[in-house]
């Protein structure tokens, strides 16, 4: 009899499997995010380079969490204070997305899936300018003379953690409350590093894109933590200037988030945090 009661209580794991799968999971998670929705700016760069590129006030995302959602101070004085160079700052439109993905195994890995949240409430700011990127002192002589190539010098986004939403509100709700804490920490940003040599714009092919390697520091639950981020950008159809897509690999334990795994469902330490975003001129 002992075998059948084994062979029963596998059959039982196997269905029960199956029905947390189809209630919890299930379904096809969104695709990684790409460039392409805004199009590429074929050949139009000349305008840009003549300065005839118009300064259109695009909307901005609306963010139903605004604490903690300010430009950093260190990052907009660096950016602003470099003498006789000019700096052209743009900003995070309407229609960028932010989120996670993270994988979720059901009944110690007999199905797993995908899980996926995002959100449009996303904000930020990347600044070009025509000079040497590097940090300012008061002793930095001024430049007057600089290359012709702007460089993609500093940056930054916030995200409204508290909006992101996935295919399931079971899984929402946990992510808001016993994962993410957003009620005490509606955001999360990420800053590009400040020490570091920048890439120019000279190294984006024309019609097409380039991808770098960028470290920054991302913050999370209140936990500032070193990473380093893939970005993909390509020159965008006006009104726009740039998009991109990228993605920043993460460990949970790093930024001291309890793992929500129990019995039926767990989850991995690892995740990808994944953004498109749409920039445009910011009015001076």
């Amino acid at each position: 009899m002992k075998p059948k009661y084994g062979l029963f209580a596998g059959i039982v794991l196997v269905v029960l499997a199956a029905g947390v799968y189809l209630v919890f999971g299930g379904g096809d998670a969104p695709a990684e995010l790409t460039l392409g929705e805004r199009g590429i700016q074929q050949g139009a760069r000349e305008d840009v380079e003549k300065g005839a590129e118009p300064v259109i006030d695009l909307p901005t995302a609306k963010m139903s969490n605004v604490v903690g959602c300010n430009t950093p101070p260190l990052l907009a004085k660096a950016a602003n204070s470099v003498a006789d160079v000019e700096v052209d700052h743009l900003r995070v439109v309407e229609g960028s997305i932010a989120g996670y993905r993270v994988v979720e195994d059901f009944i110690g890995g007999l199905a797993n899936v995908d899980a996926v949240g995002r959100t449009t409430a996303v904000q930020g700011d990347l600044w070009t300018m025509s000079g040497g990127w590097r940090p300012v002192d008061d002793d930095t002589p001024a430049t007057t003379t600089a290359p012709p190539n702007p460089e993609l010098m500093a940056a930054w986004i916030c995200v409204d953690v508290a909006s992101i939403k996935s295919d399931k509100g079971s899984r929402d709700n946990r992510f808001r409350t016993a994962i993410m804490d957003t009620a005490n920490f509606p955001v999360a940003t990420f800053v590009t590093a400040l020490d570091v040599p920048s890439y120019q714009d000279a190294d984006i092919p024309a019609g097409e894109a380039a991808t770098f390697s960028v470290p920054g520091r991302l913050t999370m639950v209140g936990k500032e933590v070193d990473v380093r981020a893939s970005v993909t950008i390509q020159r965008a159809e006006a009104p726009h200037s740039y998009e991109l897509v990228a993605q920043i690999p993460v460990v949970f334990s790093d930024f001291g988030i309890d793992n929500p795994s129990n019995s039926i469902v767990s989850v991995r330490d690892e995740g990808m945090i994944e953004v498109s975003l749409a920039y445009a001129r910011a009015p001076r």
